[in-house]
């Protein structure tokens, strides 16, 4: 029964990112060009109802604060975030919106998938301690664990605060065909902290570097959730007509894969891709993760402002 569900959240919510449009590079574009924050609160309420979720979960006797631990913040985590926004820039997407624009036919954005599933080969656990001369990290329980009241209180307050920024800026429109963002992030946010509280890890780039790092052995699950989660997005890429096959060019690809790679060292270094610091770390208050997503955005917004400057808009 319980895979079953995995395989329900799994799929809700792919088909709910493909739909609203889930990435943190098109956020901060949008902050920047229309001075709007409306994904940003929109991953704000994802957050807010993962933490209220588990936090009612773990009154009922789960455990899911405890799925994952965390590490104290510290340079790495912060490098990391930067280098992983450096990838991201490059791609023109963060991991989720990699995931989107491949499954809406964009072939090139396979080059950087398959290039963090590389890095993450590369530098495992020992070769990264080796390669990257990373210092063992202490690990570090989430701070709601065992005080479900402080959850739903956080995830309450967050979630509130958040949607209703939202309803008073769109209310339930649905921009360009798509889910209100309201009904979608909340989607996405409540999946989250249900696979959460049934022991599951879903954040895809932690799937990637599972499957890169554990061989053919044990992997099955793993590549079925994965499996799950992009046939979501693209069940949604047909629905909503945005699937246009892309072969790409040969410079293209390149620096698809370049970017994949940077991507992919900067998760090493955090330990985790965009999707981990926000599904994860937010809801959880893993302090690596909380860093590296501060650095991470610090990053994205510095350098698309740049841009804006550099560039103006429309030339």
């Amino acid at each position: 029964m319980s895979g079953a569900l995995t395989v329900i959240l799994l799929f809700l919510i792919g088909y709910a990112s493909q739909r609203s449009g889930v990435c943190m590079v098109r956020a901060v574009r949008e902050v920047i060009a229309r001075r709007r924050v409306h994904r940003l609160a929109g991953f704000s309420l994802a957050a807010g109802a993962a933490m209220l979720v588990m936090g009612l979960a773990e009154m009922a006797g789960a455990r899911p604060f405890a799925t994952i631990l965390g590490s104290p913040p510290d340079a790495l985590a912060v490098a990391g975030g930067v280098v992983f926004g450096l990838g991201s820039l490059l791609a023109g997407h963060c991991a989720m919106g990699l995931l989107a624009a491949l499954t809406n036919g964009e072939l090139p954005r396979l080059g950087s998938i398959l290039a963090m599933f590389v890095a993450a080969a590369l530098l495992g656990p020992d070769m990264s301690k080796a390669a990257l001369l990373l210092p063992p990290r202490d690990p570090l329980a989430s701070p709601l664990a065992g005080h479900p009241g402080l959850a739903l209180t956080l995830g309450t307050i967050i979630a509130i605060t958040a949607g209703s920024y939202i309803y008073r800026r769109i209310g339930w429109k649905r921009p360009k065909g798509g889910w209100s963002p309201l009904l979608a992030m909340s989607l996405i946010g409540t999946a989250s902290g249900l696979l959460f509280a049934l022991d599951r890890h879903w954040v895809y780039t932690s799937r990637i570097a599972e499957i890169a790092r554990g061989g053919m052995a044990g992997t099955a699950g793993t590549a079925l959730g994965l499996a799950v989660l992009v046939a979501g997005m693209g069940a949604a890429s047909v629905a909503e007509g945005t699937f246009r096959l892309e072969t790409g060019t040969l410079r293209g690809w390149a620096r698809a894969f370049a970017s994949g790679l940077l991507m992919g060292l900067g998760a090493t270094m955090v330990p985790g891709g965009n999707d981990a610091m926000l599904f994860t770390g937010v809801p959880l208050l893993l302090p690596n993760l909380l860093a590296a997503y501060a650095a991470f955005a610090a990053t994205l917004f510095a350098a698309l402002m740049l841009r804006s400057r550099v560039v103006p808009a429309g030339a």
